[in-house]
């Protein structure tokens, strides 16, 4: 069993905002972001995943959630792939799965836990 990276570091800081905002925006519920068409990404912290969750976002809204949500998550992913990959997702390609503490992001890239 691996050992979560993002767990164990936070998120880079422009993805913590975007969520921030849009779960501002979303009064403080965050199921449409971790249960609906971006789930793959703001629940299983799949960054490169986002411009995917994109192409097929339509296909994957239901009726728990207003159009008004929706395009909160929408725009969500749209900010987020506007960040570079190596700030998006700084996980170290290297990293073993077992020891987070030994494979820190890069220089320059500040964390956030939420």
């Amino acid at each position: 069993m691996s050992i979560c990276w993002y767990c164990y570091w936070g998120w880079s800081k422009p993805v913590a905002d975007i969520y921030t905002r849009a779960l501002i925006k979303l009064d403080g519920d965050e199921s449409a972001l971790h249960y609906g068409p971006a789930h793959v990404v703001w629940e299983d912290e799949n960054w490169d995943c986002a411009e995917d969750c994109l192409k097929d976002f339509d296909q994957y809204t239901n009726t728990n959630h207003t159009n008004e949500e929706w395009e909160i998550v929408r725009d969500s992913l749209k900010e987020l792939i506007q960040i570079s990959i190596e700030i998006r997702d700084p996980e170290p390609e290297e990293y073993d799965g077992e020891h987070p503490e030994q494979y820190p992001p890069a220089p320059g890239i500040e964390m956030v836990r939420l």
